[in-house]
């Protein structure tokens, strides 16, 4: 059995009008991709089919967590996920390739799998930097004594600077 299979759609004799699907992924989701920048996990999938005799127009929402390390503190946080994406399959003979966002398939496809279209979603929707908002809870997961460093350390560089040694030689 194919690990990707229960991210499949029956598009085979599926009605023209809209159809609801949700999806939940995780870690092991994100193992089954080689290099996955994203591990322990959650997250919510609300797929929107709105299925035409010419096209399917997919739209994916988005929702949930990762497990990562704060850039900020290295304490090990759950950082919010969420985005919204839309997909455009069309039918035609140019099966594979896609255009502008627009992936085509043959007509007499029987289903279409969104596992990689999931995965390239969240991936897209990683931020640059892992940074927990720590004013909004009440019991932060943050490691306080790397931001005690950290504060103390710019405080220290304040006084004393690698240019001080030059100031002397301004008025030559």
């Amino acid at each position: 059995m194919n690990a990707f299979s229960p991210y499949s759609i029956p598009i085979k004799g599926l009605k023209v009008g809209f159809h609801s699907f949700n999806f939940v992924v995780d870690g092991a989701f994100f193992a089954l991709f080689e290099d996955s920048p994203i591990g322990d996990s959650s997250l919510e999938f609300k797929v929107e089919l709105d299925r035409r005799s010419d096209m399917l127009l997919f739209d994916f929402e988005m929702s949930g967590y990762i497990r990562t390390e704060c850039d900020r503190c290295t304490a090990d946080i759950n950082m919010p996920l969420e985005d919204e994406r839309q997909l455009i399959v069309k039918f035609g003979d140019a099966e594979g390739e896609t255009e502008d966002e627009v992936v085509f398939i043959h007509p007499d496809s029987s289903e279409f799998n969104l596992a990689s279209y999931m995965y390239e979603f969240a991936v897209l929707s990683l931020p640059i930097t892992n940074v927990y908002d720590c004013q909004e809870d009440s019991e932060p997961p943050c490691n306080f004594e790397v931001l005690r460093r950290l504060s103390r350390d710019g405080e220290e560089d304040k006084g004393s600077s690698v240019w001080d040694a030059l100031n002397p030689l301004k008025g030559n």
